[in-house]
């Protein structure tokens, strides 16, 4: 018994491949179509044409690697080729992929007040008449008036006006400018870049700094002047209990009592000086002992720190004067130039409250 059905032919392993390279040879040649989002129909034919390609090398049961590589390559600048002309689609100013007509039937059969008065060709959105009658026949002018009127009532504007309420939100946007617009061409300034390495001029360098300008006047170090105040204290009172007020004020300098009692503070600090209150509540300082040392030393877990804050300005320095009578300087008067108060500032009005000092005795936190 003869078999009628006709014989497929038999696709060589070269040919399978020419088919493959004919079809990317014509993506390429219409490229320029899906850069402007006008390939939508090469697009669908070229994923059609690869499908029945491949379709016949899986009948042969080909299993050249080479070939089905071919394939995959086509199948991407396919699928590369199918969204740039999709990323580049045109749309309207409504952002519509529909045809205007299918938008505008779509439209009237959504707000229309009975949908028995739609027609066969309302009803279509894929066919309509190309001179804007949608399949309807032409209306006398004489009828104009009245048809336009019919059309009016089988509207339901208030349906339409919810709906684009809800959906319109967005800005009209325009595209055009109610005047033209004057440009200003900004000049721009070029700078020439200069090779320092070929200039004849004398190069000018940075002053090295030793490490003795950085250091300073040894004799206003602050922490030889924190010695030469501890010194001072040791000579004239011998550790005693000496007045706070009388230690650091200089009648005739009120910038160097500031020093002093920024110096003193550091005194405290490093547990050289106790600052407390005496019977009387004058705050004093006297030198810490040894016992209190070695003591401090045995009981460093115990030793509780505080922080004072004195608040001294040039009222206070005034008053403090007059209180205790200071007329010398308990630490000397330094000859270095200082600055000068100005005449505005100089007014009377510089009542403050005097240093607060805390009941309690500063306990020591620092061994000498």
């Amino acid at each position: 018994m003869e078999d009628n059905q006709p014989r497929r032919r038999k696709y060589a392993r070269h040919e399978q491949i020419e088919e493959y390279e004919r079809l990317r040879q014509r993506i390429k040649n219409n490229f320029k179509d899906a850069v402007k989002g006008q390939a939508m129909d090469l697009s669908l034919n070229y994923i059609d044409e690869i499908a029945e390609i491949y379709n016949r090398v899986q009948t042969q049961k080909t299993k050249d690697t080479s070939v089905h590589r071919e394939d995959s390559e086509v199948f991407k600048e396919t699928s590369k080729f199918a969204a740039l002309n999709a990323r580049n689609m045109k749309f309207d100013d409504s952002a519509l992929t529909l045809d205007e007509w299918q938008f505008f039937k779509c439209l009237k059969k959504y707000a229309i007040t009975d949908p028995s008065l739609l027609t066969s060709a309302d009803m279509d959105i894929t066919t309509y008449d190309q001179n804007g009658n949608d399949g309807d026949e032409e209306e006398d002018d004489d009828d104009d008036d009245i048809v336009g009127e019919q059309l009016f009532n089988q509207t339901n504007w208030l349906k339409l006006g919810i709906l684009y309420h809800q959906v319109s939100k967005k800005a009209i946007s325009v595209d055009f400018l109610n005047g033209p617009l004057k440009t200003e061409k900004r000049k721009v300034t070029r700078t020439r870049n200069v090779d320092d390495t070929k200039s004849i001029a004398s190069a000018t360098t940075a002053r090295q700094v030793q490490a003795s300008d950085i250091s300073g006047n040894e004799e206003q170090n602050t922490a030889n002047m924190v010695k030469m105040v501890y010194r001072t204290y040791l000579e004239k009172d011998e550790g005693q209990e000496t007045n706070l007020f009388r230690f650091f004020i200089n009648p005739t300098s009120f910038g160097q009592s500031i020093e002093n009692l920024f110096y003193t503070s550091f005194l405290v600090k490093d547990g050289r000086l106790k600052l407390y209150l005496n019977d009387y509540g004058v705050p004093c300082i006297q030198r810490v002992s040894n016992d209190e040392i070695r003591q401090a030393q045995m009981e460093s877990n115990k030793i509780m720190s505080s922080h004072h804050i004195a608040t001294f300005n040039y009222g206070a320095w005034k008053k403090y004067i007059d209180t205790y009578s200071i007329e010398d300087a308990f630490l000397g008067h330094r000859n270095e130039p200082e600055d000068q108060m100005p005449a505005d500032d100089l007014i009377d009005d510089f009542i403050d409250e005097p240093i607060q000092v805390n009941n309690k005795k500063r306990k020591l936190s620092d061994s000498e």
